[in-house]
């Protein structure tokens, strides 16, 4: 007796007609099966493309020159030997030897706002793409201006009334919020308290995670800001968590101290948070500054006008901005409020960096000041003979430490809300 033998099941027959009948339905089932798994492939692969071009929405809040903002979606050129995790590294960079070029992380930002016209006209130059507001986040809540969507927002609210170098005012400021209104009675329009400008934007606008910057000093007031500033933050229905991060640990080669809080929605796919889940730990590495210099001529000798220009104040016995600078280690902090003393590119007869003795005594420039914040060799500070420039820079998040919270904030998203 002939069997009969279904290719697409295997099943026998032993009767033609039956064998016909089930064949033709079996067909149809394998032409639905394959139209199925076309369909899912098309799908999967479509939704993999979207990921994969999907940009994550960053609204920037006292923005300044963009320091933080380049760490998101900027072009972040750094020292080849700041970087430790080589998977950061898109290539070298062919203008300078010894610098490199990071991949991009996956943001783009959406909004940007500070009140400094100043930092506006630096940040236009050097990016394209911007929607820079110059109006005090202060007066824009009482507008109640309409900010765009953000799965992010970020910004390092003003720092000075929480400073060491400063007053210490806090929460009690006698600043204003724009630097030019009159302090009101209880003191809600203060710079000490533009946090809560910050609070309240997160709370209209609810991202999935902000970042909020700020001085070591923000830890060690005896008012202890940092609770209340938690509080506020975490009312929102955010889990909120700090870190002090020391930035010659992390490639940047200068002793600055910054404290990142890092705020997660509550609603995010996965409830339970790991120990230290808002903890950076890439790249630790360590990078002197004279790796930072080694390509730079000297203030007469070139036509880049940042590296022209550096305070003439002159060397006091005492005080801030006095000592020269070790090329074989880190510089000092570079601060906004520096009054013109900024720290020395070298003394006279140096006995530090003896190597340069024989060079005239100077002041760090414009240039040096930026890489020392781990700005682009070739940014670009300014297009007049002016030195308010050392004010943006000092105010900065160095761009380097704003990619390395690109890339926790990155992986915190991965993690619960993909």
């Amino acid at each position: 007796m002939t069997n009969y033998k279904c290719k697409y099941c295997s099943e026998e027959f032993y009767k033609n007609t039956v064998f016909i009948k089930h064949k033709k339905t079996c067909e149809k089932r394998n032409i639905f099966k394959l139209i199925n798994e076309l369909k899912k492939y098309l799908i999967i692969n479509t939704i993999k493309k979207e990921k994969d071009s999907h940009k994550w929405k960053v609204l920037s809040l006292f923005t300044g020159i963009g320091g933080m903002d380049m760490g998101f979606n900027g072009n972040i050129i750094v020292q080849k030997d700041s970087i430790k995790n080589s998977e950061f590294i898109q290539k070298p960079y062919s203008k300078y030897r010894n610098f490199v070029q990071l991949k991009q992380n996956n943001f783009k930002c959406v909004f940007q706002n500070d009140i400094l016209e100043g930092a506006k006209d630096i940040y236009l130059i050097n990016n394209q793409e911007h929607n820079y507001n110059t109006t005090s986040i202060y007066d824009l809540l009482k507008q109640n201006f309409q900010f765009p969507y953000a799965d992010i927002i970020i910004g390092g609210f003003p720092c000075q009334d929480f400073s060491h170098c400063g007053k210490r005012g806090g929460f009690k400021s006698t600043k204003t919020h724009d630097l030019k209104c009159k302090i009101s009675e209880n003191r809600e329009n203060s710079r000490g308290t533009l946090y809560k400008s910050f609070v309240r934007v997160v709370e209209i606008v609810k991202p999935k995670i902000f970042v909020a910057e700020n001085v070591y000093g923000l830890l060690t007031m005896k008012s202890e800001p940092i609770k209340q500033i938690i509080k506020d933050f975490s009312d929102l229905g955010y889990d909120v968590n700090y870190q002090v991060i020391y930035c010659p640990e992390f490639g940047i080669p200068q002793t600055r101290k910054r404290v990142i809080i890092i705020g997660i929605s509550k609603n995010k796919r996965n409830g339970l948070l790991f120990k230290n889940w808002n903890y950076i730990t890439k790249n630790k590495i360590k990078c002197n500054i004279g790796k930072y210099f080694e390509h730079l001529k000297e203030p007469t000798e070139t036509n880049d006008i940042s590296q022209n220009l550096y305070s003439k104040a002159k060397r006091r016995d005492k005080g801030q901005g006095q000592k020269e600078i070790d090329l074989s280690s880190f510089s000092p902090t570079i601060r906004a409020e520096h009054h013109g003393n900024i720290e020395f590119r070298r003394h006279k007869n140096s006995t530090i960096n003896k190597n340069e003795c024989k060079l005239p005594e100077r002041r760090l420039t414009l240039r040096e000041a930026g890489l020392i914040q781990t700005f682009p060799p070739d940014y670009i500070f300014t297009q007049k003979k002016t030195m308010k420039s050392y004010k943006y820079i000092g105010n900065a998040v160095p761009p380097l430490l704003g990619y390395l919270i690109a890339n926790k904030v990155n992986d915190l998203l991965n993690e619960y809300f993909i």
